[in-house]
């Protein structure tokens, strides 16, 4: 019991560190590893082998993950397909603020499905925040629906979760099931939102209008997922379908190939329209078709290319090969670390000391999932506790040793509440130019975003429990 109150006091002490920025959670986790190891009187052989040799590797393929989709993401910007979108979805939404506002919020969610990091957020947000400036939507509202965009494209950006399915051990069925109904709570608090901000009693049609549409949209999916794809998958496995998609796209990257020569022949350097599918492309492959993460990307990889091609596409995917494997460097270290520290906290001899600690304080029925993590999602913040990207990823682990909450439990809150962190923090990288940007400050972006994102952590809980996620 002695030892197990220590680790909580320790695992407490790194946290208060991290969220007081006298430690970064790069060195953080992989010195609260070893300490909790320690403490919990690991053999010291283990400490070497286990949980610094196996744990730093213990998600290389959420990191190899990460490294693909960051090249994928860096050829969009080169390309200028993201910029082009954006401008493109501009002109066609015409001047009417909620249609215009409702529009670029659902493009930068699209384009942040692939992209990441701050370089991609600047990209974006120098073209999409002006635009909504000159509409005459204020910056602090301005730079929440961007906030907002951004964290409902992260839903389906697929390198987020193979950190999941690699932290939690679920098939990604699991993930696409939760994510593809809380999107739309997410969707449905934007518009909201936006009808609030802009004060005109005209936009509740547009709002209502824009309900229905995504309730049709929801149904349709829905339906979809129900009937035909069960049918489907009583009929054909699932590895024959990714066998028979991987055959489809064999023959249409032939095509692109072929494409790809006739530009090159006539020298064009333009973007032609096929090429605003990039986007999508590494995501419908792994939703539809159940492809795995790697090979996807690749797919989009060589679709960017050749749907684009120019004199200088090999000179401008090796410049991405190295620009975007760089920029996730941090993201990696910050993965091996999460490794380390995951590993430490399943050890038995570890573990034996702090899961009684825990059992009587996880939430065991519906009502106290839904009201004790509603209470606690500050936690996440900071990569406090409640964030699968810093501390949180140890106290998962211990979740999951109790048997209590079952992974999809668990994932589900971790989703639910990372709506704070993703839109709120402060300490945000994308907070912090985005306020700068527009001229405010992250607390007034954090005021005026909180109030949306707790609601989403609310209803993404009870959505938990509709989906009947909890064991008990």
């Amino acid at each position: 019991m002695l030892t197990g109150i220590i680790s909580l006091l320790a695992y407490a002490l790194m946290a208060t560190l991290i969220y007081r920025k006298t430690l970064s959670a790069l060195l953080a986790l992989p010195i609260m590893a070893v300490v909790l190891s320690i403490i919990g009187g690991v053999p010291a052989n283990d400490i070497l082998t286990e949980i610094i040799g196996k744990g730093s590797i213990k998600l290389s393929t959420a990191y190899t993950t990460t490294m693909f989709g960051s090249v994928l993401a860096d050829l969009l910007n080169r390309l200028g397909i993201a910029k082009s979108i954006v401008k493109l979805v501009a002109e066609f939404a015409g001047d009417n603020r909620f249609v215009l506002g409702l529009s670029l919020t659902l493009i930068t969610a699209l384009l942040f499905s692939t992209l990441g990091g701050l370089g991609a957020v600047i990209m974006v947000g120098t073209i999409i925040l002006p635009v909504l400036l000159s509409l005459g939507i204020t910056n602090q509202t301005a730079g929440a629906l961007f906030l907002f965009g951004i964290s409902l494209g992260g839903m389906f950006n697929i390198v987020g979760w193979q950190l999941y399915m690699d932290v939690l051990g679920i098939p990604k069925e699991q993930i696409i099931g939760f994510v593809s109904n809380f999107s739309f709570i997410s969707l449905a608090l934007i518009i909201i939102f936006l009808t609030i901000e802009l004060k005109d009693k005209k936009n509740i049609w547009y709002a209502v209008a824009s309900g229905l549409v995504m309730i049709c949209g929801f149904g349709s999916i829905s339906y979809f997922k129900s009937h035909a794809l069960v049918n489907i998958n009583h009929q054909v496995a699932s590895s024959t379908i990714a066998f028979g998609a991987a055959e489809g796209f064999s023959i249409i990257l032939g095509l692109l190939i072929i494409y790809a020569l006739l530009r090159s022949r006539s020298k064009k350097n333009d973007l032609p329209l096929i090429v605003y599918l990039t986007p999508i492309v590494a995501l419908c492959l792994v939703l539809f078709f159940q492809w795995p993460f790697i090979p996807a990307f690749v797919a989009g990889i060589a679709y960017a290319v050749l749907s684009s091609w120019r004199s200088d596409s090999i000179k401008m995917l090796n410049q991405s090969i190295i620009e975007g494997v760089s920029t996730v460097i941090p993201v990696i270290v910050l993965m091996i670390g999460i490794g380390m520290l995951i590993t430490a906290v399943q050890h038995p001899s570890f573990a034996k000391h702090i899961t009684p600690l825990l059992q009587d304080c996880i939430p065991k029925t519906k009502w106290q999932y839904v009201v004790v993590f509603t209470v606690l999602a500050p936690l996440a913040l900071y990569r406090g506790p409640l964030s699968i990207w810093g501390m949180g990823s140890g106290l998962v682990s211990l979740l999951q040793k109790t048997a209590i909450l079952s992974s999809s439990a668990i994932m589900s809150m971790l989703m639910s509440v990372g709506q704070i962190q993703g839109i709120c923090d402060p300490t945000n990288t994308h907070n912090i130019w985005i306020a700068s940007y527009l001229g405010t400050s992250t607390q007034a972006l954090l005021r005026k975003t909180l109030p949306y994102a707790w609601a989403a952590v609310v209803l993404g809980l009870t959505l938990a429990c509709s989906l009947g996620y909890l064991n008990k």
